[in-house]
């Protein structure tokens, strides 16, 4: 038997190396970007009406359409951090992934992501990822040999928006007390592979990236929803929290007008 923690290191150590063997981002026009992997992944976490269901302000829907700054404050798996993108707008954040070693390279990505809010769901975009660590990096131009795309969207079912009557969403029906967040996400690399791991069959790769790839899309995915879940909780039921995050957006728009 695997822990979830040991499998999500296995799940980041895969993706470090096919990342290192791949050689991910950018558009190069230079290199022969004849290496692919495509992944994608579903995932859907419940999440109680409780509190919503004694007050229409604690819906899902409300949560799920707040300022996108704000997510800036959802926890984020395996220690990686979001933050907002210094100098970008309110909807371009920076997302950190710890440094991650493979034999002897240590590689740290940076997603450039950007998050827009529609009526009805997330959608989270990013086409720019860069790498950094190990001298290796700069000697065969890792950043310059990859293309990289990443697609996410989340969408929710939220009965008391639907108007289903709130006297079902009690203590004593969980099947009606529950909202639910679901999350689809892609993510599309092209790589040109460089000495020594060019010497490793293309199909071997593809492989081997789409099953790595896979297995860390899917951890990744299922970890950031349960954060993504646990901030709803927190935030339906800690009055602080959420005048915490409206200051937040306040500050933001008082920022962006001095500017």
């Amino acid at each position: 038997h695997i822990s979830p923690s040991t499998r999500s290191d296995l799940a980041a150590a895969l993706l470090s190396a096919i990342l290192i063997a791949s050689c991910c981002v950018s558009t190069a026009r230079s290199f022969n970007l004849d290496t692919k992997v495509r992944v994608r992944s579903t995932c859907s976490v419940p999440v109680s009406n409780r509190l919503a269901a004694q007050d229409d302000a604690l819906r899902l829907t409300n949560y799920m359409r707040l300022p996108v700054e704000q997510y800036a404050l959802v926890p984020m798996p395996l220690n990686s951090t979001l933050s907002r993108l210094p100098g970008g707008s309110v909807s371009d954040f920076e997302l950190m992934v710890p440094p991650v070693k493979f034999l002897w390279l240590t590689v740290q990505p940076f997603v450039h992501a950007f998050v827009v809010l529609e009526e009805d769901k997330v959608v989270i975009t990013g086409d720019r990822c860069t790498l950094k660590g190990s001298p290796f990096i700069a000697k065969v131009k890792l950043n310059e040999r990859f293309s990289f795309n990443v697609w996410s969207e989340l969408t929710w079912d939220d009965p008391l928006e639907e108007g289903i009557s709130k006297q079902r969403c009690d203590d004593d029906d969980d099947s009606n007390g529950e909202s639910t967040i679901y999350a689809r996400s892609r993510i599309k690399v092209d790589v040109d592979v460089p000495r020594p791991f060019s010497a490793i069959p293309k199909r071997v790769i593809e492989a081997t990236g789409d099953k790595a790839m896979q297995l860390s899309l899917k951890i990744l995915l299922r970890s950031f929803m349960k954060g993504l879940a646990s901030d709803y909780s927190r935030w339906a039921s800690d009055p602080d929290y959420r005048r915490r995050r409206a200051e937040m957006v306040e500050t933001t728009v008082e920022e962006k007008d001095f500017a």
